[in-house]
């Protein structure tokens, strides 16, 4: 047992944290393409329901 927290505390010590500039920059970058992704399947979805509507207006 002592062995394996030996071995956690030396793996916990190479960890190498992100700078707070590099968090900001990075969560922007998510959001961003978060949004634009987002946009891009209400768009399809928009264009798709209007295709079917138009499609069964045209046989019913």
């Amino acid at each position: 047992m002592r062995k394996f927290f030996k071995g956690l505390k030396a793996d916990w010590n190479k960890i190498v944290w992100s700078d707070k500039k590099a968090i900001i920059r990075e969560t922007a970058a998510v959001i961003v393409f978060s949004t634009v992704l987002c946009a891009f399947i209400v768009g399809v979805d928009t264009l798709t329901q209007y295709s079917v509507n138009f499609i069964s207006s045209l046989i019913g």
